[in-house]
């Protein structure tokens, strides 16, 4: 009985191309229509796309894995569907999970044929690296302009090609219509030229070290069409600012702020249409430190260059346990094993140009250093 519904689904979405939109909250498997296979390689059979059961907000994802002689690839492709005129931007909101790149290609292809599973009728239509993929948190909206397929029926596939990679999310796949730019966003938390701005040393993240966080909010503009996503740029002054990341929401917490330390950002309103022209920059300044105290390092921890393209040099007159690097959203974003614990030095050059924290323990001590990555 199962087969018989799922022949006469496939048979809908064949014949009656019906028009793309998924949640993926209707069940925790892969949606009737749906098909999910690996590539002409062979590579990588043991993970797969999948649907979590998340209760109230479930996500499609494939997790890497490890194989040899080339790449695993995962395919999941949509039921057929013809493209409207008016909706034609294919829209899906995703992330990955790991900051550092671990060299993944996430690809966005597109069959007009009458097979949804020969690979070779598929065309590469959108390609993006692990840069290109906000990693952790809320997941961001991405948009593939589908204009030329108007009118067409055809088969949309995301395809995960890695070799011991990362993890695709994707949610709420829909074709949209297109828009205009948003108008820029307003209303800063911190308030522009806002001094004395209090830093909150809470331990969130639970590694034995203040998090020095300071809450970000904004307010999204009532003119124009609406944002549907946000770049978030910090820096030390407006000629310096660096992407931090994507996010769908208008606050975040963004640790491993410095007291008495003037700050720039800026908040770029984007969506279909383009990213908001003329976004403000704005500044701050956070509070002295209330303990008033110079740090005394005890355990002589030095590194170096910083700033630093790729590779920073570290030493300690007493033996480092643990060293990790965060973003300052408080992610990790690499951890250090033993092996280069014993080199002495890490390799962050596969990482954005920005500010990171360098969490280091040393005995019961955790202490953080500022590395900046140009």
């Amino acid at each position: 009985m199962r087969k018989i519904t799922f022949l006469f689904l496939l048979t809908f979405y064949q014949f009656g191309f019906a028009q793309l939109s998924e949640d993926f909250e209707s069940s925790t498997m892969i949606p009737a229509g749906w098909a999910s296979f690996i590539g002409t390689n062979g590579l990588g059979t043991t993970q797969d796309w999948q649907v979590n059961d998340g209760a109230t907000n479930n996500v499609a994802f494939v997790t890497w894995e490890a194989v040899t002689g080339g790449n695993a690839e995962d395919w999941l492709v949509t039921p057929q569907f013809t493209v409207d005129a008016t909706n034609f931007i294919l829209s899906f909101d995703q992330s990955d999970s790991f900051a550092t790149d671990y060299g993944s290609t996430y690809t966005i292809r597109v069959s007009t044929g009458m097979s949804q599973t020969t690979h070779a009728d598929f065309t590469i239509v959108d390609t993006q690296s692990e840069a290109d993929v906000w990693s952790g948190g809320p997941l961001a909206q991405h948009t593939v302009d589908l204009s030329a397929y108007a009118g067409q029926a055809i088969y949309v596939a995301f395809v995960l090609e890695n070799n011991d990679g990362d993890r695709w999310i994707i949610d709420n796949v829909d074709m949209i219509a297109d828009a205009t730019a948003p108008d820029p966003a307003t209303t800063p938390t911190p308030a522009d030229m806002a001094t004395g701005v209090v830093i909150d040393p809470a331990d969130d993240n639970m590694d034995g070290n203040p998090d020095n966080s300071v809450t970000f909010a904004w307010e999204a503009a009532m003119t124009g069409d609406p944002a549907t996503a946000y770049d978030v740029y910090l820096g030390d002054s407006p000629g310096t600012l660096a992407l931090l990341g994507t996010l769908g929401n208008t606050t975040v917490d963004i640790t491993g702020m410095e007291y008495s330390t003037l700050y720039y950002w800026q908040i770029v309103a984007k969506n279909v249409g383009g990213d908001a022209v003329n976004s403000p920059i704005w500044s701050f300044t956070t509070q002295s430190d209330p303990l008033s105290v110079e740090e005394v390092n005890t355990n002589s921890f030095k590194y170096y260059p910083n700033p630093t393209t790729g590779i920073v040099q570290f030493d300690s007159t007493l033996p480092i346990s643990n060293l990790n690097v965060i973003n300052l959203f408080g992610q990790e974003v690499m951890r250090v094993d033993e092996t280069v614990l014993s080199t002495k030095q890490i390799d962050i050059s596969s990482l954005r140009a920005g500010t990171y924290i360098m969490v280091v323990t040393i005995g019961d001590s955790v202490s953080s250093y500022k590395i900046v990555k140009q």
